[in-house]
């Protein structure tokens, strides 16, 4: 008799399990994804608005604008998480405007002052340079964008370069990629591409290749 009766009580408390696992892996939403800081679907944001700008600025002087389709923030994470498309235009220490990022999303911690762009993300700086990236971050406080993704980087001059992991200024000066690996229609210094970071070393005629059909 007890076995027969605690036999649909099991069954009950294992179905009640089930649903609340299968709730909590098939909810929530990808948007905190580059955060891996997930906001409860429970909790409603303290603050909702569409087609607007967030400026960030030191000193009384803009260091980026946030102009984002929609934007949900939340005072009890100090996040806030944009999408609907995003871009970011950064400015140097004179409030000179000196790059623009898209992407589709991205996230804001008031509490680090760092942005975070995901998704098809696009660096175009004023002076020619574009970075191509799926996620990145830039910290204000040392005023560099950083990635540990896969990063495209085209050069002034229609250079091609692939890699891993990215470092520069805001403006995209002094660029580095951690893993770098070359495309290009021409023989690429990357040494002095990469000038900011490390000086390319002096040209030895006597190491370089023989020409075709001449003897070395």
């Amino acid at each position: 008799m007890t076995r027969s009766a605690g036999r649909p009580a099991a069954f009950r408390t294992l179905f009640v399990l089930v649903a609340c696992l299968a709730a909590s892996c098939g909810g929530g939403s990808d948007r905190q994804a580059g955060a891996g800081n997930a906001v409860p679907e429970s909790e409603p944001p303290t603050q909702e608005s569409w087609n607007s700008a967030l400026t960030l600025s030191r000193a009384g002087k803009p260091q980026a604008v946030i102009r984002y389709g929609h934007m949900e923030q939340y005072d009890s994470r100090r996040m806030a998480y944009f999408d609907g498309g995003v871009s970011v235009d950064f400015f140097d220490a004179e409030g000179r405007h000196t790059s623009v990022l898209t992407s589709d999303r991205g996230e804001y911690n008031s509490a680090t002052e760092e942005v975070r762009a995901i998704g098809n993300v696009v660096v175009v700086s004023d002076t020619g340079v574009t970075l191509r990236t799926a996620f990145l971050r830039w910290d204000p406080r040392v005023e560099k964008i950083l990635s540990d993704s896969a990063v495209t980087v085209t050069t002034q001059d229609a250079d091609t370069l692939f890699g891993t992991g990215f470092e520069s200024a805001s403006d995209l000066s002094h660029w580095m990629i951690r893993k770098p690996t070359g495309s290009t229609a021409r023989r690429v210094d990357v040494g002095k591409a990469e000038s900011g970071f490390r000086r390319a070393p002096a040209a030895d005629s006597s190491a370089s290749a023989p020409e075709a059909g001449k003897e070395p």
